[in-house]
């Protein structure tokens, strides 16, 4: 996966206008880095398996996403809209909670996923990168 990759298509807004991510569903800890994710779509749900390992351990996406590298940390996680880990101690959503956006996580899972299920009628946000290469 590639950090800088998602940070340059996410700077530019005119992307996101008028695109909506219903949310994230589910998301299971199947083992070491990978996780399987459910989308939600309409009237229905894409699934993914995606591995998280070379974005948390081989690259440098940020402080905020170290204590991901705990694996015990990372099968923490669930599906709540976004991609949430709580504070491992209470549970709760505060300062040692850690999230990535929907978006963000759509894109890696198209872009560098197993596809399990998708659904039908759904406009990848890996085209709106392809869309944002062919404007540069």
């Amino acid at each position: 996966m590639n950090w800088k990759e998602w940070s340059k298509l996410a700077e530019d807004q005119s992307l996101w206008q008028n695109h909506e991510e219903k949310g994230l569903l589910k998301a299971e800890y199947v083992q070491d880095y990978v996780l399987r994710l459910w989308f939600e779509e309409y009237m229905d749900i894409s699934i993914y398996e995606l591995d998280f390992y070379s974005l948390i351990v081989d690259e440098n996406p940020g402080e905020a996403l170290l204590p991901l590298r705990d694996k015990s940390r990372f099968s923490l996680v669930k599906g709540d809209y976004a991609l949430v880990w709580l504070h491992p101690d209470t549970g709760e959503y505060d300062e040692k909670a850690i999230d990535i956006a929907l978006e963000c996580i759509r894109f890696f899972c198209e872009k560098y996923g197993s596809k399990l299920k998708i659904a039908k009628n759904v406009k990848p946000i890996t085209s709106l990168s392809a869309k944002q290469e062919v404007m540069a």
